[in-house]
């Protein structure tokens, strides 16, 4: 079936768009597919109360001759079955553009315009055909361009055809919409009331007016300018089948003060704008301010809505591309299970408090563990590292999370947590499951900040990470030792320079390094030994500095946690809770895959080491081909010294035997990695130096970690069936107040100062600052 609108009792004029009739429809039904021609002209008869025995009537199609997606209506003449079915099936099929069947049908009275006389009969019809190859020569609009007959030479018909020759006599007809395509006008068709209302609100955006409805119903549409001293008011309504709606008539033109721009517009919803802004908010996450959706709005319209029309329009387009919020709990420990049903080895942790309902537990944490990156750990070295972020979305929260790392250096993301808050007990939590259910016994050594309620963990016998016990050897991130010194100390250099002395291997120069910290600041130097130790221990240098370290790092000195969200994981913090879990899954099986293909082909080239080390050692073989062994300190049968000079005369003692291979500036016994005079020794020996690596880099190792695979559990149809406990949040206890975005460095971080307006510094480090700085800040 298809819609037919019958217009009668007016004129046809010209409008933007070409040819349009002054009035309304005065019928419109919706026909069967094989309608003939005369079947039709008997229901014209029938619905607009046309004598049939008094009148004939002449019909005209509304036809649309543009091209490239634009419309230019003409009016082409029906007046045979063929050129009917011809109409009709072009308007099925697609073929005009245009979904209804417009009529303008005209009553001509029957003065002699019969063909009772079979002669004369025969003679229109041979004047139909010479009109229609007329037609067909002159017109060439498009491929589509239907044949327009005619019946008679009628004054109508022949005006028809005198525009068609003058379309004619142009090189190509290319017609155009008008040039305001958001123009409202008297006749315009809209495919459905939602789009008629699409319109008015993209017009009143574009002008930055404001109006009201008066009438909104299934039939009918009614709006006028919200001043009252504006006069301008449109009428609209939909067909009787509702397969089409049409501005009947707008009274007056818009009045009112045009002086808005950058004004709020109050017909500018949330929604429409959350709509607006779904790219922006998916390409930048959280990072799309509520300042920024104002002026990306105002690019579009001369209006700019209100900064809390802004902030929820945000949070209901995170809405639309990730789900709710509230209903992101409900839907996750179905998630959960359907993972753990597909990928079996995954582990899952709640914590959470009872309620009344035996069904329903509070919820204040879960913490997870894919299958495929507990089987990748046990190839990867004997570092974690362990950090968080905060949550920024409307329920707030914390992130924990444990990386590990692998032969060549990468990152593999280890475990998750999504916890209500930070406290003690939380890290308590999350540590012990991950060493029950994750890691399992092997002593591991841990790269952390320093609170306290991770510090506790290390001097807890039962906690699983005692270091007093040998089951862990804790280490501070080198980051944040550095921006705890600046922001304590303010002190841009102090800062740099304790970051330089971290990450010394040779004694010489981190004694060097901490003789100049204690110069610039005796308070700095004074907290670096002491932070962090227990009563009974001198120095703390052995948390943070390489040097001191014993080998346990493998030279990794930051923890990685923050990098790992920020860069393997964007837009995480602001995510609702499934959504959030559904992308640690989803981006760590595109991180197995990808790293799988690169150790893959490690294999093929029958590498023995991972590529970062190959091309450490390539490095360094070039540097101990400029060394010189000067002496042989000693020599037994089970090992032997050396004494190696380097270009720049510096000496180095290098000690090699069965079960020891060292040098005096510690990198091969910090990183695993042969140094430059250790293979200087190796090429006077004629020693193959590639048993002296470290078997945690064996190109076998990487290719283990990343070599198991992950499984999609598909959609919410596809998940098996959960019948376990639900989970809910406490959202009544949720704290109201604006919510922090982030509460340590990352790599995307970009300090703007609020005091001289410069970037590369917040307010709290600018060198204008002349508050009084804290004692523990006092230089010597």
């Amino acid at each position: 079936m298809f819609p037919i609108s019958i217009y009668t009792g007016g004129a046809v004029e010209n409008g933007p768009m070409g040819a349009t009739y002054n009035k309304p429809p005065s019928a419109s039904y919706p026909a069967q597919d094989d309608l003939t021609f005369d079947d039709l002209k008997r229901k014209i008869f029938e619905l607009t109360g046309i004598s049939e025995d008094k009148n004939s009537i002449t019909v005209n199609a509304r036809w649309n001759a543009g091209t490239g997606g634009s419309h230019c209506f003409l009016q082409m003449p029906i007046c045979e079955n063929s050129m009917w079915r011809m109409l009709v099936d072009k308007t099925l099929s697609g073929g005009t553009g245009w979904s209804v069947v417009e009529l303008f049908v005209e009553a001509v009275p029957n003065l002699g315009c019969t063909h009772n006389d079979p002669e004369e009969k025969s003679q229109s019809n041979v004047e139909c055909a010479e009109t229609r190859e007329k037609s067909q020569s002159n017109v060439e609009c498009a491929e589509t361009t239907p044949e327009l007959p005619t019946c008679r030479s009628s004054k109508r018909i022949q005006e028809m055809r005198k525009s068609l020759q003058e379309l004619s006599d142009e090189e190509s007809i290319d017609v155009k919409p008008p040039s305001d395509e958001l123009a409202l006008y008297s006749g315009r068709l809209f495919d459905s009331l939602d789009d008629l209302k699409r319109a008015v609100r993209e017009y009143h955006f574009k002008h930055n007016k404001n109006f009201v409805t008066v009438k909104s119903s299934y039939s009918r549409y009614v709006v006028k300018c919200l001043d009252p001293e504006c006069g301008w008011k449109l009428y609209a309504g939909s067909g009787k089948d509702r397969s089409y709606c049409q501005i009947k008539t707008i009274k007056g033109e818009h009045v009112c003060s045009n002086e808005r721009d950058g004004e709020d517009n109050v017909n500018m919803s949330t929604e429409f704008i959350s709509k607006l802004i779904l790219d922006l908010v998916k390409k930048k996450g959280d990072a799309c301010t509520p300042k920024e959706i104002q002026e990306f709005v105002h690019a579009v319209y001369p209006c700019m809505p209100s900064y809390l029309k802004a902030f929820r329009a945000k949070e209901l387009a995170i809405a639309h591309l990730f789900g709710e919020r509230k209903e992101s709990y409900a839907k996750l420990a179905p998630y959960l299970n359907a993972i753990q049903v597909v990928n079996p080895g995954t582990k899952v942790e709640w914590w959470s408090d009872a309620t009344a309902d035996p069904n329903v537990r509070l919820f204040r944490g879960v913490a997870w563990a894919f299958a495929p990156a507990i089987e990748g750990f046990k190839s990867c070295r004997p570092v974690i590292s362990i950090d968080s972020t905060i949550l920024s979305g409307k329920y707030g929260g914390r992130m924990l999370i444990a990386v590990a790392y692998d032969a060549d250096d990468q990152l593999l993301p280890l475990a998750f947590a999504v916890i209500k808050d930070e406290k003690d007990e939380s890290w308590s939590w999350f540590m012990r499951w991950l060493r029950l259910e994750v890691v399992g016994p092997r002593p591991l050594c841990v790269i952390s900040d320093w609170q306290d309620s991770i510090l506790t963990l290390f001097d807890q016998p039962d906690s699983g990470w005692s270091t007093g016990m040998g089951q862990a050897f804790h280490r501070y991130c080198s980051r944040y030792l550095c921006e705890n010194i600046r922001s304590s100390f303010k002190k841009d250099y102090l800062a740099k320079l304790v970051k330089w002395v971290s990450r010394q291997n040779q004694p010489s120069k981190f004694s060097l390094g901490m003789l100049r910290i204690l110069e610039t600041s005796r308070q700095a130097h004074n907290w670096l030994v002491k932070v962090g130790t227990r009563p009974d221990e001198e120095s703390a240098n052995h948390l943070w500095s390489l040097c001191e370290d014993g080998g346990y790092r493998y030279g990794i000195m930051a923890a990685n946690g923050n990098e790992c969200v920020f860069d393997l994981f964007p837009q995480i913090q602001m995510l609702p809770i499934t959504a959030l879990v559904e992308l640690t899954f989803t981006k760590s099986a595109e991180i197995f895959a990808s790293k799988r293909e690169a150790a893959s082909i490690i294999e093929v080239e029958k590498q023995l080491w991972s590529n970062k080390v190959v091309a450490t050692l390539e490095a360094r073989r070039a540097k101990a081909s400029q060394h010189r062994i000067v002496s042989l300190q000693s020599q037994s049968f089970t090992h032997a010294e050396f004494e190696v000079e380097t270009r720049s005369k510096v000496k180095h003692n290098v000690r090699m035997g069965h079960d020891q291979r060292s040098c005096s500036c510690q990198k091969p016994q910090l990183t695993g990695i042969p140094c430059s005079h250790l293979l200087a020794v190796c090429a006077y020996r004629s020693i193959n130096a590639d048993h002296l690596v470290d078997a945690a880099y064996d190109a076998r190792q990487l290719l283990a970690t990343w070599t198991p695979q992950f499984h999609d559990p598909g959609s919410p149809k596809e998940w098996p069936e959960y019948a376990g406990v639900a989970y809910s949040l406490d959202f009544k206890s949720i704290k109201r107040g604006r919510r922090r975005k982030k509460d340590v460095w990352s790599p995307t971080s970009e300090y703007h100062c609020g005091k001289c307006n410069q970037i590369g510094h917040s307010k709290k480090h600018c060198t204008r600052n002349q508050g009084t700085l804290v004692s523990s800040t006092s230089e010597s």
